[in-house]
């Protein structure tokens, strides 16, 4: 009954949206898990920026995920306080609940139906705005340092490779963790747990280029012997 409710008009149109938020929120769990089912060219781990991004991502990307919607009726909400991506998917679950229970017990009336809509949008707004407050705090941004602050820092290595077009990596910055996206122009010569060294930021490529660190550090042997 609960799948014929939610297949009949006006629902289905918010099924159909919860679905592609699902998809969505997959591929984030797929990214953040490294499963790299597309092959090297397919940097699915950027799409878990979209949950941390705001606070917790160095390269810069989560200000991508947020509404520059300051004094407006999106922040009065609450919903620019979480990543966009958040926001409109706690906007279509709410759509889609308050389409289903009114249908349900409202009737199914034709007026009914072609108001719902932009009424469930309308009483959405404001019940999202109430789910995505509590994550505030996660997401909020920080004054923070600029990309070539991080140049020199060792960080460690979370995918199972890196080459020129593709890797993550954490960098730690005091008691906070970091999540950014690093570039190696050496394929094969980092994998996940090992150390490397920050020496730039590419912002044609929006990543940091490392390199091992036992390639950057002097040999301690060689040193000796001289």
């Amino acid at each position: 009954m609960l799948l014929d409710a939610a297949l009949a008009f006006p629902t289905v149109v918010f099924t159909i949206a919860l679905g592609i938020c699902l998809v969505y929120w997959l591929f984030v769990l797929l990214g953040a898990l490294d499963i790299d089912l597309f092959g090297h060219d397919a940097d699915i781990s950027g799409a878990a920026k979209g949950i941390g991004g705001g606070g917790h991502d160095a390269g810069g990307g989560g200000h991508d995920h947020h509404i520059d919607a300051h004094g407006g009726l999106w922040t009065v909400l609450g919903l620019g306080t979480v990543p966009l991506t958040i926001s409109i998917s706690f906007i279509v679950l709410a759509c889609w609940c308050i389409s289903l229970l009114t249908m349900h017990y409202a009737g199914d009336h034709a007026w009914l139906r072609a108001a719902m809509v932009p009424g469930a949008l309308i009483v959405a707004l404001p019940v999202a705005g109430l789910l995505a407050r509590p994550l505030a705090p996660v997401f909020r941004l920080r004054e923070g340092k600029s990309n070539s602050d991080y140049v020199g820092h060792v960080c460690t290595i979370t995918t199972g490779h890196v080459d020129d077009g593709f890797g993550q990596a954490n960098v730690e910055d005091g008691a906070t963790v970091l999540v950014i996206p690093v570039r190696c122009d050496k394929p094969g010569a980092l994998a996940r747990g090992s150390k490397a060294l920050i020496i730039d930021f590419d912002p044609a490529r929006q990543a940091y280029v490392v390199e091992p660190s036992a390639d950057m550090l002097p040999d301690s042997t060689s040193s000796a012997k001289g």
